[in-house]
């Protein structure tokens, strides 16, 4: 879980870095651009709202598997 979450959080940057928040701006219709950049845009919002909702939860569930196994492991012995 937690390696996804990095890499849903690696995929997000990488296109962050390759500008594209300034390709949001075709989905409300306020900018002009072709199918490219329309592609780019829709595929930034995912990566943003898969940032911001999934990735702290992925997080936390991961935290909380490491830390159980961890129990087990200490109970076991």
């Amino acid at each position: 879980m937690i390696r996804t979450a990095l890499g849903m959080t690696g995929v997000f940057l990488l296109l962050h870095l390759l500008g594209g928040r300034d390709c949001v701006g075709l989905l409300s219709g306020t900018m002009e651009g072709g199918n490219t950049r329309l592609a780019f845009g829709i595929l930034y919002t995912l990566s943003w709202f898969s940032a911001v909702l999934l990735v702290p939860v992925l997080l936390l569930a991961g935290l909380a598997d490491l830390a159980l196994l961890r129990l087990r492991r200490t109970r076991s012995c």
